[in-house]
């Protein structure tokens, strides 16, 4: 293989590095904190009926789980 195999090897890093990111971005739970805290705000603000709200928070909280749940998984393979 050698140097024919080092632009394989460079791409195949890229797209791990695209994948790295692409996966903690897609597990920041921080975000959709923010947007939960959000939509609480724009319910108050009486920008959002309470029907739209609920089904948005259920989405919301659903996915923090989901989140809980992925670094739960993530924690225990490390251990």
């Amino acid at each position: 293989m050698g140097i024919l195999s080092m632009p394989f090897r460079g791409l195949v890093r890229v797209f791990e590095e695209i994948a790295d990111r692409a996966e903690k971005e897609i597990f920041d739970d921080e975000a959709v904190k923010t947007e939960l805290m959000e939509l609480y705000a724009r319910l108050e603000a009486g920008a959002v009926s309470e029907e739209d709200f609920a089904k948005r928070e259920a989405e919301l909280v659903e996915r923090l789980e989901q989140i809980e749940e992925y670094k739960k998984g993530q924690a225990s393979h490390a251990a």
